[in-house]
């Protein structure tokens, strides 16, 4: 029997063959013959010595690539770059959880930056180690000439406040990213100051992930300050930050005035009972939705929650599992939004 290195490589040789004999379907006269970038990525592979991933050859065909946990490393990715680079179909990336490190987050994203046949606009780099060196690349992506990305996921990266930094100074400008997802990180309260500068100055983002960081109360505050300024905001995500009493009366001074927050996360935050962000949640008109799970509100925090829903007219969902509050104010606001989803829901009908 065979042994498994020359199987893979008898594999890795039949899936080349399959590739160029759909290549060499192509008449002469037909330009440009690689238009999929199959060719430069098997060249590649063959170059670098590696197994051709037969999920890459299949996706390189499609708008979507869907390539996670397929553990890719450093050169595989290279493989995968060069058949970006003549690629022109590909428009969403996902290669999270493959082991890219900063290194091949850097190669990859260079390439995308040169990638002009249908830019890349979605681009999920999760769990990859990217590191600043890959930061640094990635935000080149941000350019206003090479601008094209909507969407971006770092989620687990154990990116520090330096690339917090790094992200917010080069997407200050930026006007095409709308998505960004830093969950799952190291950031602490420099990095709230640095993301607190981008709300204030952006004015494109729409959803911004900050779950599971340290942001704790300072570095709440400071990206509160941002969100005063800011009207284009609608989805924001701080929990599991431990925001605490000072971040909670931060986030509600930043409610307050904000103009176009539309739904807000503050779940497991270590949140007392907090008359000023129930005070914010209260005035702000463009709130519908608050997630208050987890923290410990207690009986008053439920009595402030209760008048905050019943002021604001324009809030229809408020979450507070595990908040201890009282039974009654609890029924209370369930009711009350309750009926106003309802009614929403009625009105939505009869306009279509």
């Amino acid at each position: 029997m065979a042994d498994f290195d020359d199987m893979e490589g008898a594999r890795g040789s039949d899936l080349a063959a399959v590739a160029l004999e759909d290549e060499d379907d192509i008449s002469d006269d037909d330009e440009p013959l690689d238009t999929h970038g199959k060719l430069a990525y098997l060249a590649k592979c063959d170059e670098l010595g590696l197994i051709p991933v037969s999920q890459v050859l299949k996706y390189l065909e499609q708008e979507e690539m869907q390539i996670t946990h397929y553990g890719l490393g450093q050169a595989g990715v290279q493989a995968l770059a060069e058949a970006l680079l003549a690629n022109s179909s590909v428009t969403t990336l996902r290669v999270g959880d493959n082991n890219l490190q900063p290194a091949g987050a850097a190669c990859l994203c260079e390439a995308l930056v040169q990638k002009n046949p249908n830019p890349v606009v979605e681009l999920d780099l999760a769990e990859n180690g990217v590191g600043e060196k890959g930061i640094a690349a990635l935000t080149r992506l941000f350019e206003p000439k090479a601008s094209k990305l909507t969407t971006v996921c770092l989620r687990g990266n154990k990116l520090q406040d330096r690339e917090a930094k790094l992200l917010a100074e080069k997407l200050s400008g930026n006007t095409t990213v709308t998505y960004l997802d830093l969950s799952v990180n190291l950031f602490s309260e420099r990095a709230g100051r640095a993301l607190g500068q981008l709300l204030e100055e952006n004015g494109f983002l729409k959803e911004l992930n900050l779950a599971w960081n340290n942001l704790r109360g300072k570095g709440a505050a400071a990206l509160a300050a941002g969100l005063k300024l800011n009207a284009a905001l609608e989805v924001l995500n701080v929990g599991w930050n431990g925001l605490g009493a000072e971040g909670a009366a931060a986030v509600g001074d930043g409610v307050a005035t904000n103009v176009g927050i539309v739904e807000i996360v503050l779940s497991c935050n270590g949140i007392p009972a907090s008359q000023p962000l129930a005070d914010g949640i209260k005035v702000n008109e463009s709130l519908a939705a608050v997630e208050l799970d987890g923290n410990n509100l207690g009986v008053e925090g439920g009595k402030y929650m209760f008048e905050a829903v019943n002021g604001n007219r324009g809030l229809v969902a408020m979450t507070l599992t595990n908040t201890h509050i009282g039974e009654e104010e609890d029924a209370s606001i369930k009711s009350i939004l309750a009926e106003r989803r309802a009614a929403q829901q009625a009105e939505d009908q009869a306009r279509s």
